[in-house]
């Protein structure tokens, strides 16, 4: 049995959703947020702060496999001379498959981003795909028959960034 495809509508819907469900949760907290239409800056929404604190998001939205998205291999390798600090870059990963609660919002920093993709692709290598997937249940590739091996969740603490906007080190507007 073929799989169906995902459409390009669906997929830009759910990047949309994504992108404003995450400038939604960050509103709500009292911080000041500016999305980024286009190819601007290569990054989704800027949250700063009073302090000229500047996070910069990337939104990555999954409504078809449950904590499993597809990231580009940027995120796999800090660059170096990057001119933003790889401590001011953040990877929200949404994950708005069906559920009965509401969409999950991990927010992650760049570096357990690639710790997660480093620790999948250990044993494989990293293809010369552009694009990547975090799959946060998946044990790395090569290793899902050891019991013991943690999955990528697992190894990364996945939980500790489910909605934690503060580790964003921005100042939410007082209220």
């Amino acid at each position: 049995m073929k799989k169906d495809k995902v459409s390009n509508e669906k997929k830009n819907l759910s990047r949309l959703a994504g992108e404003f469900l995450v400038a939604s949760r960050l509103t709500q907290r009292g911080y000041m947020v500016a999305l980024q239409w286009g190819q601007t800056i290569g990054y989704d929404i800027l949250v700063f702060d009073k302090k000229s604190n500047v996070a910069f998001l990337e939104v990555k939205a999954t409504a078809s496999h449950h904590q499993r998205w597809i990231l580009q291999a940027k995120y796999a390798h800090h660059a170096e001379g990057d001119s933003i600090p790889q401590t001011r870059r953040f990877v929200c990963c949404v994950d708005l498959t069906v559920s009965k609660t509401a969409p999950q919002v991990y927010v992650f920093p760049a570096k357990v981003v690639e710790d997660g993709l480093r620790y999948f692709y250990q044993k494989s290598g990293f293809s010369n795909s552009p694009s990547y997937m975090l799959a946060l249940e998946a044990k790395p590739r090569g290793r899902t028959k050891e019991a013991k091996v943690k999955t990528v969740g697992e190894f990364i603490e996945a939980s500790k960034y489910l909605d934690c906007f503060d580790g964003l080190s921005v100042s939410p507007v007082e209220k």
